[in-house]
């Protein structure tokens, strides 16, 4: 899927590579069991779950937020990161305005390091949003707020 960036773009969050879902429909966390919209819409203090998929995009990038993945493309079974195989990389290198990159899952954190990121941008991790990560969202909730600061 093609990056949500503009010029005004300062921080990007980064997954692996979208879901089955998310490619289906074309959508970044199409997955209605994703609760990246949830914990976005939480920090952010808007209801994003109730607006369309491009009110959700007006919004992040009214706060100077982007979207992109690590993976360009690969082979993959359904949406398990954990059967990606024979990946590409995105490039970074051309991204000069974002000042912070956070990585939606340490598989993320895993691949950030094939895209080429500009020198004296800040890369973080935060427990993913995927419905496959057992975590509390309280939980999520407290180290995603942590790293986005708004």
């Amino acid at each position: 899927m093609e990056p949500i960036i503009d010029e005004n773009t300062t921080l990007l969050i980064v997954g692996t590579f979208p879901s089955q879902i998310s490619r289906d429909i074309g959508q970044y966390y199409g997955n209605p069991r994703n609760q990246f919209w949830k914990l976005l819409g939480s920090i952010l203090d808007i209801n994003l779950q109730e607006l369309e998929y491009n009110g959700r995009i007006r919004v992040l990038q009214e706060h100077k937020i982007g979207l992109w993945d690590t993976v360009k493309s690969c082979q993959i079974k359904g949406s398990s990161d954990q059967s990606i195989r024979n990946e590409e990389y995105n490039d970074f290198s051309h991204l000069t305005n974002i000042k912070k990159i956070i990585c939606n899952g340490s598989k993320a954190m895993k691949f950030i390091k094939h895209c080429n990121v500009p020198d004296g941008v800040s890369i973080s991790s935060v427990p993913s949003s995927s419905p496959a990560r057992a975590i509390k969202f309280s939980e999520k909730l407290k180290e995603w707020g942590e790293e986005i600061v708004i």
